[in-house]
């Protein structure tokens, strides 16, 4: 066990102690006067962008690409197209059933990937089926309003359709990139 982190440190004598300091180098730039802001470190935005990406950065460590389309696209279903088109702006666009799915969609990942409970190997079936079922539900809402004649006329409900079926497709899509996975 040797080595520079293992020796105990030598006591300098007082030859080296008596050599020539050279003088510190003068700064060319003036010092700006300090701010409340500044004293205090990083603003509160600031941090919340450091939050939000390390929180970002930390699902991506965890998840596959399919595991981030399926959960990016249920969840804007429920906090995009859910709480601001039909609560916030009282639109009907989807029904309660495809807002339950999303919501068992998004917690199937999360209790999986955060360790909380492990599905084993039928995990990738039971995300790619419940992200496949939310595209059926999304082409089955699009058939119908396509059969009873198309929009009603309100151009924020047809943006909010169109946010949900764009969605549930990706949904499908990323469902179907996690059943191809193979676990060896």
């Amino acid at each position: 066990m040797s080595g520079p982190e293992n020796e105990t440190p030598k006591k300098t004598t007082a030859r080296k102690a008596s050599t020539a300091k050279t003088p510190a180098a003068e700064p060319t730039q003036p010092a700006t006067p300090e701010t409340p802001e500044t004293a205090a470190g990083p603003s509160q935005a600031a941090q919340a962008t450091a939050a939000a990406s390390a929180a970002v950065s930390n699902v991506r460590e965890r998840l596959v690409a399919g595991e981030q389309i399926v959960l990016a696209a249920a969840g804007s279903i429920v906090l995009i197209v859910y709480l601001l088109f039909e609560f916030l702006l009282d639109f009907r666009v989807i029904g309660d059933f495809s807002v339950l799915l999303a919501i068992l969609t998004v917690l199937a990942i999360w209790v999986h990937r955060w360790g909380h409970y492990d599905f084993g190997t039928a995990y990738r079936i039971i995300v790619a089926g419940l992200a496949l079922s939310l595209t059926l539900l999304a082409l089955m809402n699009l058939l119908a309003w396509a059969r009873l004649g198309g929009g009603s006329g309100d151009f924020l409900g047809f943006i909010g359709q169109l946010i949900y079926w764009v969605s549930a497709v990706a949904a499908g899509y990323g469902g179907w990139l996690v059943f191809r996975i193979r676990e060896d």
